[in-house]
Formats: C-alpha cells, structure tokens, sequence
C-alpha cells in the first residue's frame, strides 16, 4: 500500500437531525498533510527469566510506523541492559539490514538479582524524545547474592488505596451537551480494579451510578448542566468512601465522538449547545485523520446544528490507532478521539511438534508456516525461541507480542495490562474494552520535539572533527585528512578534505568490531601537520529516564523455583567440573593463561604467513622519526630505501624472483601490510611512527606467494599499537590512535545433537532456551522443518514465534510439549 495516497471515496452524509451543510465531499485545505517517518522497533526475546551467567538472545524488527512494514531508514540499533538502579551496564550496536538485526548479552556470574530491562532505539528515534523506544523489563535471579538481593524473598504490604479518573470523550464536558464519560480505577500499584459508584451533582443530586466493566474501566452518560460541578463516590476495601471530582464542564465547546459501524467504517458525530452554534455555524472547521501522528487527510466541514453525524469510508486506512482531531481554521483543536481501526487477521502462523511428549534428549521435529488468505502475499520473517517453561512469563495470561506492541503499546500512554488480550479472537469483547482503553490512557504523544534533525539516521559509523593551525585557530591551507582503520579481518585507508573552517567527517563508515584508528592531518606538501580535533567516536547514549514498573511481575513462589533451580545447576556444574558455558553443551574449554590484545593482534596479523623474514620492533628511542620510511633505513638487513621525503622508495634485497612488466614502477615497489590487510603504497608515510608497534619484512617467493603477483617485490606488514582508549579527551599534534569498535557481531546459539554414543552425553545438558533461531524466512504454504535436541529437564516447553510479512502484518504463533 502506497502510505502516500491513501484514498478515502466520497463522504457519505447521513441526515440525523440536521445535516452537515455544504460538506458534500472530502477536500484538501492545506498542500500538503504531514508524513514525518516514524520508527518503531520491536525486540523478540527468548525469555523472561534469567540465571546469572545465562545468555539473552534477542531478534530486532524495525518498521515505518505509517504502513509497518520494515525500513533500513536506519541501520544501527542499540540495544541496552538497564540495571534495577537506571544504568546503562551493558550495551549492543546491532548492525540492522532491511529492518532485522538480532544480537545477545552474556550475563555475568556475579550480577545481582533483580529486575532488569532491556531498551531498544535507533539516534533518530531520539528527535521523538524517549516515548518511542522499546523497553522489556526481565528478571535476573543470583542465588549466591549473599543477602543482596534486590528482589525480596517477602511480598511487602502496599496499602490498597484506589485511585480513580474521569476521561470526556473527544477531552472535555460542555454544559447542556450529552457525553460519554469514561473512567478507570487503578490501586497503588497501578494495576486496573473492580469498582461500583455513583455520580452526584454539587446540589447533591444522585444523576447516575456506574461500574467496571474490564480492568476497572468503564463508560456512563452524562449531561452536565450550567453552574453545576460533578463527583463521584466509590467504597474503598477498607469500607470508607472515596469522593472524586470530574472534570469541570465548558460553558463553550465541541464535543467529538466515534464509532465503528458496518463494513468497518466510522460514524463520526459533533454535538455542542446553542451558545457556541452561533459562534461557529458560519465557520469552516477541519477534522484531520491521522495514524501515529502523521496526517492522512484532513477534511473540511460546518457545523450548523448542534448534532451532526457523517460516515468516513475506512476501507484504505491501515490497521491500528487513528486519532481524530477537530479544530478551527486557525489550527485552535476543539477536541480529539482515538480510535482502533480492526482489520480481519488474514494471516495466521502456524506452529506444530511430532509429538506432545518427549523423553529427556529426544529429538524434535518442528514445523512452522503460514496459514490464511490467498490473496495475501505470504511472505515474511520470524524468529523463534523454544524455552522452559520455568523461565517464561506465567504471571500474564496475555504478555506482550509483536502485534500489540507495534499496533497498541508503542501509541498510547503507559502501561497497558495483558495487552495481547486485545488481539486475541477468542476474547469477545476485545473491541470494545480496547475502545475503553483508548478512552482512558490517551494518545501517546510524540510529536517532533525540534526545528531541525538533532539526531540523524545512522547508516553505519562516523569520524569526525577538525583540524587547525597548531598555533593559531585557523585552518591549513591545502590540507586534508589521512584515515585508517584497522580491524581483525579488514583495513580501510583514504583521504578526505576539510572544508573552510577545518571541519571533516566521513560517514558510512561499515565495521564489525573492534579496529584501531588512526587520524592524521596532512599539508599540502603531504607532510603530517596541525592540531587535530577529534570528534568522539563513542556514542552518547540516550538518557534513562523511565523507571521500572511498580508491580514485579515475578512472585514468591516463583522467585524461590527460580534460585532453587540456580542452585541445583551449579551443585551439577561444579560436580562434573564444567564452566558455564557448558551448560549449553558447547565444546570442553581447556584453561589457558589470557594472552594480552597486543600479542593477540600480532598473531592475527601473521596468520597468512607465520614468523617473518625481518623483523623490527619500534622503541620509544626512535619514535621521534618523522617518516616510517626514514626509520627502516638501515635498521632491517636487506631493506633499502631510497630517496627523499616524502618521495620514497623501498626496495627489498631477495625479492625479484618473480620480476613485475618491464619499466612499471610497480615491480620494484613491495606490498604494504598494514596489521596483515593491503593498503595503498603511500600510505605508508602517513602513519605515524609511535603508532607501530612493529614492522614485518617478507622476501622470499615462499614467504610472499601466499598474498599473490602483487606481492612478488616482497611485504612488509605494519602492525600498529592498540589504542589505549577510545575516548577523545584533548587535541592532539596532527595524529592520533584510539580504539574504534562498530557494530557487535552475534553469537551463533549452539544447539547440541545428543546422539548415541555421543560425547555430549558424559556431561549434563541443563539449556533454559532449548532452541533459539533469529531468522526464518517464510513463504506461500511452504513448511519450514527445524530439528533440535531436549535437555535433561523434565518440564513443559513452550515455543514462540514471532515475526512480520513482507506486507507489514505482525504475526505471533505459539505451542507447547512436555519432557519427562
């Protein structure tokens, strides 16, 4: 669906006790509606509940709010580990493509037991504030906390106080007008609760009474009248009354309600009283239909009776939250509903085992696919988890999916109880409790908070900063900027200039892991020069201004199953003399002393051809060398270097075996390693010294014929420093060398075959995710087969999927199996 012509038909008036005057068809009063991209990103996690010392798997998925379907308008996530005390002790850069990243945190052995979160963003989503990033809280259970434990062993009393408030549909009460009137009463913790009351006027009238329908919401009429006030009183559990007022009705205004009726369509109605008729009959008014806050169409029409209704065909409006604002021609808003627009799930994921009982490590086979109307494209990717049930949510009989996330707790205010309850057929009166839901907690308002784009998409990473005369605050004419990177697998070499101020930046920049940088400020005449001001290349995360839900979703009992199955795992791992990362049957890890990174990146760096042929280690005594060239000079037997700065030209004695074309410069150059990747000839005086660590020298045809013809004039490979820090603290003279990490590569779950005579038998299998699979791709009525292993506990196994289609539909499918 093409999110940027969305076609509503003709307006269809209906004649109730007026009519809607010259309004006889849609029109455009403005050139262009509003259509700001908006992200939202969802985080399928394989469980709930965690041991410390386990894994958290997680899948990420993110969309354009307006259509849901996948976006790569932004390619970084960070994804982040929030302690009980708001901060930040682990955080993730995932590399997204297409919309879909996954990634995974190692807890620690010794984190303490709590409740934790988890929060998802991309920098642009920040320009919305925080209300549009995700957050999951989970639970983390340390049974050797030793009397720290931040969850208590003990459920401490909270008073039972109620708490309730009044919601006008379309936001306020005008005198004489009728009105719906929703409410809803929560206790201390915040959680939804039964009430009865009744509705008295400030003369002390009885004008109605009221009670709860659904998680202590509901809805009663009321027509206030002039110069009264209203209150409500409701029997506390502790048998005393409980007076609240309602919101003081308007002697002036429009009131807006909303309904769905037949073929999904709105019924749209306007009621005000005779006083404000008269100011607003002969006005132009405007109702602007919007989905997440971006304006799909905005209609224009009169009001000229107090009560009007009109129906809006919604046969092209996506699934999902649309908020109907009315105002004058100013852009004044007289009032606002929200409503859900419902939409026949036409697809469905299908989810099934060979059998509902399995021994301990058995094999499961597992189907899965996608069921449901033809005409839907049924193309899509989920992501699967395969748990004990002891590790999963059983406190919420309706926990959050994808589908209420993205189509219902990422739009509204706070917390929204059992929010997959609203999306699950068998529930009856989903629709109209979600209606009351959206009567009472309201839009979640995230309007674009500045002028201009504070925080851009990011596309990969950036270096940047400037680079000034070293003794004056001028830029160098001329000049530009040498950078490097680095990594374990790959380097990356070029030059950028710097614009009239001084100012550079590269962007773009596609990493995996940790690298080393290295930037240097150059003349015009290639000489290393200037004072260099280098932007910080690690991010500034986004402040933790959320807290943790007041009710612990984890109760006693389950917090006591919980650590004595962290106890019983540890008694059976140190037992059998086993690190916890056997505890998901990977291989036997032999203790080695840990070797530092320095002597780590030498040997990756020498892994192509093992000990070099030459060898020079750099020492503080000659690192005041202004050209690597001029170093080598002498200092490594067969190495010749001819020329002047930065002219030079290296030979190496021994390496003309194999003899490049007749006359080409090329065949007396050698290849130029740097940390073992090629790079350009000259960039070898662009390096600082102090920044190598050492320099290999190849010559033989032996040594080099591994790296190719570009090798036949010999190799010499510059291994560089490790940074010691990637924080930029002060400019520095023309050069530096930091540490610069991109995105984190994820783990690959280990699923272990326990087959007989297998050595994975010896040791116990004590897995809480079973299974975990990030990325399956379904298509058409095609079965995807996965096969795995269960563990030793006996338990009941709960599978989750969860996924989008290409089409934007979020899908959610689920199954459950016992081992014995």
């Amino acid at each position: 669906m093409n999110k940027f012509k969305f076609l509503f038909g003709v307006l269809i008036l209906i004649f109730n006790q007026s009519s809607v005057g010259r309004n006889k068809s849609f029109q455009y009063p403005f050139e262009k509606d509003s259509l700001i991209l908006i992200e939202k990103v969802y985080l399928h996690v394989d469980r709930e509940n965690y041991l410390a010392g386990d894994d958290i798997w997680f899948k990420a998925y993110l969309i354009d709010a307006l259509d849901h379907l996948l976006t790569d308008h932004s390619n970084n996530l960070h994804v982040e580990l929030i302690s009980p005390s708001s901060k930040i002790i682990s955080s993730r850069i995932i590399r997204l493509e297409g919309g879909l990243g996954n990634g995974d945190f190692k807890l620690p052995a010794d984190i303490k037991s709590g409740r934790y979160r988890l929060r998802a963003y991309t920098n642009y989503m920040r320009n919305f504030s925080d209300q549009l990033f995700f957050s999951k809280e989970i639970t983390i259970i340390n049974a050797n906390d030793n009397g720290q434990n931040e969850i208590p062993d003990k459920v401490k009393y909270v008073e039972n106080k109620i708490i309730i408030n009044f919601f006008p549909e379309g936001g306020s009460l005008v005198d004489n007008v009728p009105s719906v009137v929703a409410f809803k009463a929560v206790n201390n913790l915040g959680m939804g609760c039964d009430v009865s009351g009744k509705i008295y006027s400030s003369d002390g009238d009885l004008i109605t009474t009221f009670k709860s329908t659904h998680l202590g919401m509901g809805i009663f009429s009321l027509r206030p009248s002039s110069g009264l006030k209203y209150y409500s009183i409701i029997r506390g559990a502790d048998s005393i009354d409980i007076k609240t007022e309602l919101p003081t009705s308007l002697r002036k205004g429009v009131t807006l309600s909303a309904a769905i009726i037949k073929d999904n369509d709105l019924l749209i109605t306007t009621k005000t009283n005779s006083e404000t008729l008269a100011l607003i009959s002969e006005q132009d008014m405007f109702l602007s239909l919007s989905i997440r806050k971006e304006v799909i169409n905005t209609i224009l029409l009169r009001i000229e009776s107090p009560d009007t209704s009109f129906v809006v065909p919604s046969g092209y409006l996506p699934e999902g939250i649309m908020m109907l604002t009315l105002s004058t021609r100013e852009g004044l808003p007289l009032s606002e509903r929200l409503i859900y627009l419902e939409r026949e799930a036409p697809l469905k994921m299908l989810i099934g085992t060979d059998k509902h009982l399995y021994k301990k490590r058995e094999q499961v086979n597992l189907k899965i696919s996608l069921s449901g109307d033809s005409t839907i494209d049924r193309v899509g990717n989920v992501s699967l988890a395969v748990v004990d049930e002891t590790f999963t949510n059983t406190t919420s009989q309706f926990p959050r999916t994808i589908s209420s996330w993205f189509l219902l707790e990422s739009d509204i205010r706070g917390s929204v109880e059992e929010p997959s309850y609203y999306f699950d057929p068998s529930n009856p009166d989903r629709v109209k409790n979600m209606d009351l839901l959206l009567l009472t907690q309201g839009w979640r308002d995230f309007a674009w908070k500045y002028d201009t784009i504070l925080f851009p998409a990011e596309n990969g990473f950036s270096v940047s900063g400037r680079l000034r005369n070293f003794y004056k605050d001028k830029p160098i004419e001329g000049s530009r900027i040498s950078v490097g990177i680095f990594g374990s697998t790959s380097s990356f070499f070029t030059t950028l200039p710097v614009d009239s101020t001084g100012r550079f930046n590269l962007s773009g920049v596609d990493l995996t892991g940790d690298a080393i940088l290295i930037v240097s400020g150059i003349d015009k005449k290639d000489r290393m020069k200037g004072l260099l001001i280098l932007d910080s290349v690690d991010y500034n995360p986004a402040k933790v201004s959320d807290s943790l839900s007041l009710v612990s979703v984890i109760t006693e009992n389950k917090n006591s199953k919980l650590k004595s199955y962290y106890i019983i795992n540890e008694e059976i791992l140190k037992k059998y003399k086993l690190s916890d990362t056997i505890r998901i049957g990977e291989v036997k890890i032999i203790s080695e002393r840990q070797k530092d990174f320095q002597t780590e990146k030498v040997e990756k760096s020498r892994l192509k051809y093992g000990t070099p042929e030459g060898e020079l280690i750099i020492t503080e005594q000659v690192e005041s060398y202004r050209s690597l060239p001029e170093l080598i000079s002498g200092r490594i037997p067969g190495v010749e270097v001819l020329g002047k700065y930065p002219d030079f030209k290296i030979r190496i004695r021994g390496a003309f075996s194999l003899l490049g074309p007749k006359g080409k410069e090329s065949g007396i150059l050698p290849l130029i390693l740097v940390d073992g990747n090629p790079v350009a000839y000259e960039e070898i005086n662009r390096i600082p010294v102090n920044f190598i660590e050492r320099i290999d020298v190849l010559k033989s045809v032996g040594a080099t014929s591994v790296f190719g013809m570009a090798a036949y004039s010999g190799v010499i490979n510059l291994i560089t420093r490790t940074g010691v820090s990637s924080e930029i603290k002060t400019p520095v003279e023309y050069s530096t060398n930091i540490r610069f990490s991109g995105y984190n590569a994820p783990r690959i779950f280990y699923s272990p075959q326990h087959l007989q005579n297998s050595n994975s038998d010896i040791n116990p299998d004590l897995r809480s995710t079973i299974y975990w699979e990030p990325n399956i791709n379904l298509e058409g009525t095609n079965e995807v087969i996965l096969n795995y292993y269960n563990g030793d506990n006996s338990s009941i196994i709960r599978i989750i999927a969860e996924g989008i289609t290409a089409s934007g539909i979020p899908v959610t499918g689920k199954a459950e199996y016992e081992v014995r």
